[in-house]
């Protein structure tokens, strides 16, 4: 740790704190010490603070009220993570339906953050945080997970981003300080052309930053154009993936280029910092002090450790508008035994992802992007991908090639990509592949991998693919 590490943490972080009138610090001080201790004592920490959320959730939140009074619960009633399955499942429908009845009425609305969700899945929700959950909780979180990946406050590190909007002068102000005490740099990304690319890889190259954060398709497209341009990949410590799934292929392309294995990072606008990936790379540690996470079948009930299904979050610091039991739109599986690290919180394993991430066959098989054999895509030319499921016998692979790939080249490659995918889903779903000029990000700037439009027949959760939001890729000139 440099003079400017410490001066970072010891003294700018401190005052950062006082300006913006939050003790994010004292947060993240409390979370490195609880990383360590036995799960018994996280376990009763994590049922204080649900007891203390449910507790305020009935003496002050209308819907809630309702809700438990309906179902005969009493806030005593839940006491524990396993007594939360007394309570409904919340879904985006049912908090539009609450309208503001399920806000506190013991909170101002001055201390209400109105805030809003990408809306990645075509539904985007309007909701109220405040200072305390996401600026104090919530970064404290996002702090220990870059720890986990070797980011130290004070640390110089660049994150790929699209510009931001602010909606007033003094949280443009307060977000200009914080990346400037953070020496953290924001690198732009609307533009995705080979030049662009290649401005980025020299800024990266002379910025001498110890980390560099982004999306996984993002990176793995900067990865992609550094190997297959012959330049050299800049020095870069820590790769942190955030915002979407850490796909296999992507993993592997990182770590050939920048010689490191990546970090992922699973987070949401509703609850924040969720879970990080530690230093053993064996999954993702749910940040179950402040965060709970269920993993349910089908049917609502808890699924086994090693089986996926989708996840129930609880944020144990959302007073100002609870988010209990909340249906995130996420599919994962939880780890059955402690991470090699020593930590004790709890794991999530395997695929994270959204449910419309699914590919679902005729007979009901469900396919993740994962299993598709996408480590094979960059071997033969290819730029960028997305996968879409049309209907239920249909599916569609739009490729973006690399300019040096000829038109011939890419006739016959896309009949080998074709071939691989229909022995991946096997029978009952027609693969074609088709050449495009370029693959739109969805409003929130995702670049997804995977979308199935059978939101009718998605085994886990209701989640839409919107089109419109995700953006339809544009045909090339030579299909």
């Amino acid at each position: 740790m440099d003079a400017y590490n410490v001066f970072a943490r010891h003294i700018l972080a401190p005052a950062y704190d006082l300006l913006r009138g939050t003790h994010t610090l004292s947060c993240l001080l409390e979370l490195e010490e609880s990383q360590w201790w036995p799960l018994e004592r996280i376990e009763g920490l994590r049922s204080e603070r649900l007891q203390r959320l449910v507790s305020h959730a009935y003496a002050h939140v209308p819907h809630y009220r309702h809700v438990m009074d309906e179902r005969g619960v009493r806030p005593q009633d839940v006491a524990s993570v396993s007594d939360l399955r007394k309570l409904p499942v919340l879904t985006k429908a049912a908090i539009r339906a609450a309208g503001n009845a399920i806000l506190a009425d013991d909170i101002s609305g001055t201390e209400l953050l109105p805030m809003s969700t990408s809306g990645s899945t075509g539904e985007p929700l309007l909701f109220y945080s405040t200072a305390e959950d996401q600026l104090s909780r919530g970064m404290a979180r996002a702090l220990r997970a870059f720890g986990w990946a070797g980011v130290r406050i004070g640390d110089r590190y660049a994150t790929l981003v699209r510009p931001r909007h602010f909606d007033s002068q003094r949280e443009r102000m307060l977000h200009r300080v914080s990346r400037r005490f953070r020496r953290a740099v924001e690198l732009d990304y609307s533009s995705l052309s080979d030049e662009h690319l290649a401005l980025l890889a020299r800024k990266l190259q002379f910025g001498r930053f110890t980390c560099l954060d982004g999306t996984p398709p993002l990176l793995s497209l900067l990865a992609g154009f550094i190997r297959s341009h012959g330049l050299e990949a800049p020095h870069i410590e820590s790769i942190v993936c955030s915002g979407e799934q850490l796909y296999p292929h992507e993993r592997c392309l990182l770590r050939e280029t920048w010689g490191t294995e990546p970090y992922s990072v699973y987070s949401s606008y509703e609850v924040f910092e969720i879970a990080g990936e530690c230093e053993a790379h064996a999954g993702l540690h749910v940040q179950a002090e402040d965060v709970v996470v269920e993993v349910v079948d089908e049917e609502g009930l808890p699924a086994q450790a090693g089986h996926p299904g989708r996840l129930l979050v609880t944020n144990l610091h959302s007073h100002a508008m609870p988010f209990l039991r909340y249906e995130i739109g996420d599919i994962g599986t939880l780890a059955p035994a402690p991470c090699a690290c020593g930590r004790q919180l709890p794991r999530l394993a395997g695929v994270v992802g959204r449910a419309s991430e699914l590919i679902v066959a005729p007979d009901g098989r469900r396919i993740f992007a994962a299993d598709l054999g996408l480590e094979s895509f960059s071997s033969l030319g290819v730029r960028q991908f997305r996968i879409v499921q049309q209907t239920l016998g249909e599916m569609v692979a739009f490729i973006v090639w690399h300019s040096e790939v000829s038109p011939e080249a890419r006739e016959e490659r896309g009949r080998k990509l074709s071939e691989a995918l229909r022995g991946r889903v096997g029978p009952g779903i027609d693969v074609k592949v088709e050449s495009v000029e370029h693959i739109e990000p969805t409003a929130a700037g995702k670049h997804l991998v995977v979308v199935s439009k059978l939101s009718s027949r998605l085994p886990y959760g209701k989640q839409a693919a919107d089109s419109t939001a995700r953006g339809e890729p544009r045909r090339g000139e030579d299909e």
